[in-house]
């Protein structure tokens, strides 16, 4: 393990690096451009509704408490963004120069996800340079860290946190075992995390579900006292360092709330009995759960929260490589196609021909959605074979964590969706899901560095295929923001 550790400083190829730079730059290109030129109130991503935060944070300087001054999409949020906001906005003046904050958080993912996967050393540097630069256009990725809004800044402590509980799963192969430092530094930033956004909750969750694993490894092979040195003494110095950072929040509202992060749903907006006496498997049937809804391959822009029927995958894959919310990103001319689409004059709600999406962004988004479903689905395999991989070989090899994080942050949407049906059959939206963006690439650099490895021209096609991808990616991305 520490030969492992000590290739991140081993010279990388040349030509990898400078594409990593190149794409890199692209990447914070696109968002800054895009954060200079957003129509901030009319299609911020809930623009309106976080500057009334930012603005009362900034009147206030405490946690919102549910204030009934506020709008109900902000007023049950933790406040770490909402007071970092309201600095840049007080230091600045500017309501737009917020989204700075969200670019410094993907840069800072960016440089995370580079030192993640430095680990797996020069012969897999191509490797490294397709999931740096899938992470660096991810179409997601780039609308959202142009924005307003938590999302970006979230998703950069949320990686912070993760890349420290890797680096924990990596010294726990160390003779010496987890540093009390590293351990503090992971409680920390899963702390810091929470407070931007209740998701993160499940970092702790992935933090257990590793540790559980990894003390029966330890447990069967050296012992209790060797386990508790080692693994669970650690895991104690990072569930105090995240205890002392979220109490401040939780606390209160446990007391106050009965639920250490209430959603706004249970407190102003109680569901109606008719939804709460709706077996579940009415208002969420199996088909809600399956991923083979296709409506989105033809038309990834949605129609209202109704149309198409609900599907939880779809939506999220469409969303992922595409303005599925019609937030105007693409800015291609040619005639509208129809007013039926979200905004739209026949929509769920009404915001004028200005909504309607032309036929050129509808063929980009068509494609960019079909180019991304094959990488969605290599990222998956990914996932599964770098969480096999550590499972075969009790955590010498792969990862467990990164696999996890990901797992129960599409199972903590999942349940949200099942628990607050008040969408009535919606669309879940894509942005809840940025912060598996990050570990997602990871996994696909890992993987495709190990098949490199253990077949040389199989590793060397699927390298290739997902370089050719991610530069079609890149360049619908660009075309649909500069083409004419």
């Amino acid at each position: 393990m520490t030969a492992r550790l000590s290739r991140w400083r081993t010279p990388q190829p040349a030509l990898p690096a400078v594409v990593v730079l190149l794409v890199s730059a692209l990447g914070l290109a696109l968002r800054v451009e895009h954060a200079l030129t957003f129509d901030g109130p009319t299609r911020g991503s809930d623009y309106d509704v976080y500057l009334q935060g930012v603005r009362w944070m900034g009147a206030h300087w405490r946690p919102f408490d549910f204030d009934p001054s506020l709008p109900s999409g902000a007023r049950y949020q933790p406040p770490l963004w909402f007071a970092a906001a309201a600095a840049v906005w007080k230091l600045t003046g500017s309501e737009r120069a917020i989204a700075a904050l969200s670019i410094a958080g993907w840069c800072l993912r960016q440089g995370l996800l580079a030192r993640l996967l430095r680990s797996i050393g020069p012969e897999g540097a191509w490797a490294a340079v397709a999931a740096l630069s899938l992470h660096a256009v991810l179409p997601l990725s780039v609308l959202l860290d142009g924005k307003v809004n938590p999302e970006g800044p979230h998703a950069a402590l949320f990686t912070l946190a993760l890349f420290g509980l890797w680096r924990m799963e990596r010294e726990a192969d160390e003779p010496a075992g987890i540093s009390a430092r590293a351990a503090a530094l992971f409680g920390l930033g899963a702390g810091l995390a929470l407070l931007t956004k209740a998701s993160s909750a499940v970092l702790m969750l992935t933090a257990a579900a590793a540790l559980v694993v990894r003390a029966g490894w330890s447990a069967r092979a050296e012992g209790l006292r060797a386990t508790w040195r080692r693994l669970l003494r650690p895991a104690a110095v990072a569930a105090l360092a995240w205890a002392l950072v979220v109490a401040g929040w939780c606390g209160p509202n446990l007391a106050r709330r009965g639920h250490p992060f209430p959603h706004d749903w249970d407190q102003e907006f109680p569901a109606p009995r008719s939804v709460h006496d709706t077996p579940v498997l009415y208002r969420r049937p199996l088909g809600w759960a399956l991923p083979f809804e296709l409506t989105y391959l033809r038309s990834p822009v949605i129609r209202s929260p109704t149309e198409p029927r609900a599907n939880f995958w779809s939506p999220l894959v469409a969303g992922t490589w595409a303005d599925a919310y019609n937030r105007g990103f693409c800015r291609l001319a040619g005639g509208p196609t129809t007013a039926r689409v979200w905004g739209g004059d026949e929509g769920w709600f009404s915001l004028g021909p200005a909504w309607s999406v032309t036929h050129r962004c509808l063929r980009v988004y068509v494609a960019l959605v079909r180019v991304g479903l094959l990488l969605t689905l290599a990222s998956v395999l990914a996932l599964l074979d770098t969480a096999r991989r550590s499972l075969r070989t009790r955590g010498r090899d792969g990862s467990l964590v990164l696999p996890l994080a990901v797992a129960l942050l599409v199972l903590f949407l999942m349940a949200f969706a099942v628990v607050y049906p008040l969408d009535d059959s919606a669309v879940v939206n894509p942005r809840y899901l940025l912060s598996a963006a990050t570990p997602l690439c990871a996994c696909l650099g890992l993987a495709l560095a190990r098949l490199r490895s253990v077949h040389r021209g199989l590793g060397r096609t699927a390298v290739g295929l997902c370089l050719g991808s991610i530069a079609l990616v890149a360049g619908l991305l660009c075309f649909e923001r500069f083409g004419r």
